[in-house]
């Protein structure tokens, strides 16, 4: 009837406000209005405003002279002119401020944390690399890349599970909360077992644990000719002449900074991770036996070879790039 008279939903509102003295989730529910929209317009009316009066007046134009300004209030202050500050300084809205910076290309986004290297940092990256990609890049295919990781049981846990709506799943319970590290070492021809201890890393606990898997590196290549490497942690350093004259591994120096070049195995630390967060382990006897079982798949030698086929490119990629960080 109303439509038909023409009268408009302002108007209905009024009626059913003054005269039928309905609250604003009747009015919503007979206007097919929103409960936000109608309780706006009850505050408006008590103001004693009129919802019907258009109060907007013409929207304010920005002066290129303004503009100009505003780019310049960024460029001086990046970090700390934000739109809020900036919209109150000029009086306009935020939403008009972002569609300004936006259409000259400013984004607020979080700073380039990458790695930033010297120019003899590239240089060595590079000869690392041209070194590694030599007689057809056989290095790459008779080198163990080794690594640590550490897990904590609190943390493997994933924060959302499939769930019908009628249901509330809850993590399950965790007694303690323990820490445990891992060392392993992969290659083309396959993998060490993983190391798992509790204690921090230390001269003592590398050492036993070079020891410990020389025998399988060593299985893994009869011929006995295969290369190790380990990234620049500090109980790396030390151990160096160690590795090289006690346990008599031809050691390959992975330039510092670079794990960019050793991601081989830190896709893998991913990926065990990955595959330990979908057993959910509840003991430090569960995630013990998670972490062995996961590295065991993630390790077998058809899979493996496709991480250093990868690897043979990136290291193309590093020499290419002179040197500097590879993306990705």
């Amino acid at each position: 009837m109303c439509e038909k008279y023409g009268i408009d939903d302002k108007t209905r509102f009024l009626v059913l406000f003054f005269d039928a003295q309905m609250d604003s989730s009747e009015i919503a529910k007979i206007l097919n209005r929103s409960g936000r929209t109608v309780r706006r317009w009850i505050t408006t009316t008590k103001k004693g405003g009129d919802i019907r009066v258009e109060t907007r007046g013409p929207k304010r134009s920005i002066t290129e002279d303004t503009k100009n300004k505003i780019i310049q209030m960024v460029k001086e202050n990046p970090e700390g002119a934000t739109l809020k500050k900036i919209a109150a300084h000029f009086g306009h809205a935020h939403s008009t401020i972002h569609k300004i910076l936006a259409k000259k290309g400013y984004k607020y986004k979080a700073f380039d944390q990458s790695v930033i290297y010297e120019e003899d940092e590239r240089t060595f990256r590079v000869d690392f690399c041209n070194k590694m990609l030599a007689d057809e890049g056989k290095l790459i295919y008779r080198t163990f890349f080794s690594d640590e990781m550490g897990i904590e049981l609190h943390r493997v846990h994933k924060n959302r599970a499939w769930q019908l709506p009628t249901e509330k799943l809850r993590k399950k319970n965790v007694a303690d909360n323990v820490k445990l590290e891992c060392w392993g070492a992969i290659s083309a021809q396959g993998a060490t077992s993983l190391d798992i201890y509790k204690k921090g890393m230390n001269g003592e606990i590398y050492r036993q644990i070079i020891a410990r898997h020389r025998e399988e590196m060593e299985a893994l290549y009869p011929d006995g000719e295969f290369y190790f490497i380990h990234d620049f942690h500090p109980v790396h350093r030390m151990n160096e002449d160690w590795i090289v004259k006690e346990q008599k591994l031809r050691f390959i120096q992975l330039p510092r900074r670079s794990p960019d070049l050793n991601m081989v195995i830190e896709h893998l630390w991913i990926a065990l991770k990955e595959r330990v967060a979908n057993d959910s382990p509840g003991s430090e006897k569960e995630l013990r036996a998670s972490l062995l079982k996961n590295w065991e798949l993630l390790t077998k030698t058809d899979r493996l070879q496709s991480f250093f086929e990868k690897l043979h490119g990136r290291y193309l990629k590093c020499v290419m790039i002179g040197g500097h960080r590879i993306p990705g």
